[in-house]
């Protein structure tokens, strides 16, 4: 009897320090990036798994979703490319957004168990080879969301990047209910999901997308979608209380211009719009770029949104999926800048479960 209690109490105790049953790996497939160029850059490799630190959770993946931000890294220098810098090396894994479950915590996080099924952003503060685009990541625990239990784990997968950018460009613009709210781009990822957040919070919403998402955007509440290859589109949206821009280009500079003095514009597409431009149309244009000490979590962000899916007020909308040995198919498909809803890896047979 003392045998078996003790190793009950031993079973407990593990579960609670977070201490992981059966150790992960040592090594795990991951898509690497060996330097920047086409989409021959990106190979499946044997990489080494990583072990948490201070604050931190490693999780298996499940699945991961694509953004434009990974195609951008991977393109390097020049038009359209994100810049490098000392946080995005050449070779590195790509992916910020991932769904699975935990599998190891580091110290000093309580509140989070081994086994639960979990969202997260990973960010870049994790030092070494860290990726989505992975068997196993580490990520800050403080970014880590328990997944909602309406959600499949590649729905989960596509919550991180867009999740936060919508929700942290509907508090910026302040979004309540009866403001017209112009979105471009809104059958993307961060538009769809902006739409979302926009009609839960009593919005009515414009949209601009083709005619072939007309039927994908009602279904999530878009009020009026607007064919921005139309000859002068823009009559359809005049005097729109926000204007938020996940397009850029010459379409960022129209959305400014429909938005009536008073009114709030915000951009994540676009590094064309300046502050006397804004000052100008008599408009604010809040900052959207990285985030500074002291500001909001990006599990700040996703919380909220995980308790609109548990209330049925939002949902994810995969438009493909691809496993992880072609996330470079993957990536080119994103690029096409025609996508409806995310894209997503698929990591483990796990992906469709809930």
């Amino acid at each position: 009897m003392t045998i078996r209690l003790s190793f009950v109490c031993a079973v407990v105790l593990a579960w609670h320090c977070g201490a992981s049953m059966a150790a992960a790996p040592a090594m795990q497939q991951a898509i690497v990036q060996t330097g920047y160029g086409g989409p021959d850059v990106l190979t499946l490799q044997s990489v080494p798994v990583l072990q948490p630190g201070e604050h931190q959770v490693l999780i298996r993946v499940y699945a991961a979703a694509v953004n434009p931000t990974d195609w951008k890294m991977r393109i390097g220098p020049g038009p359209g490319a994100a810049p490098p810098d000392a946080a995005t090396p050449t070779r590195r894994i790509p992916g910020q957004d991932v769904a699975g479950v935990i599998e190891t915590v580091g110290a000093g996080v309580t509140d989070l168990r081994v086994g639960e099924p979990v969202f997260s952003l990973i960010g870049h503060s994790v030092p070494g080879l860290n990726g989505g685009y992975a068997q196993y990541v580490v990520a800050p625990a403080e970014n880590v969301v328990r997944k909602p239990k309406r959600l499949t784990y590649a729905e989960a997968a596509g919550l991180g990047v867009a999740g936060r950018t919508a929700e942290r460009s509907a508090e910026l613009a302040q979004l309540h209910r009866g403001q017209r709210v112009l979105i471009t781009g809104v059958a993307g990822g961060v538009g769809s999901a902006t739409a979302q957040i926009a009609k839960a919070r009593g919005a009515y919403v414009l949209g601009t997308a083709q005619p072939a998402h007309a039927a994908f955007l009602k279904s999530i509440g878009v009020d009026k979608v607007i064919d921005y290859k139309q000859p002068h589109w823009t009559d359809q949206a005049n005097n729109v209380d926000v204007a938020i821009d996940t397009v850029g280009g010459d379409t960022a500079t129209a959305a400014l211009g429909l938005v009536k003095r008073g009114g709030t514009f915000i951009t994540i597409a676009s590094r064309d719009i300046t502050a006397d431009m804004c000052a100008a149309a008599g408009v604010t244009c809040p900052y959207v770029g990285a985030p500074k000490p002291g500001d909001p979590t990006d599990g700040d962000y996703l919380r909220p949104v995980a308790k609109l899916i548990e209330a049925g007020k939002f949902s994810v909308h995969i438009d493909k999926t691809y496993p992880l040995a072609s996330a470079a198919d993957a990536q080119e498909y994103n690029r096409s800048g025609h996508t409806e809803g995310k894209v997503i890896l698929i990591v483990s047979d796990r992906a469709s479960q809930k």
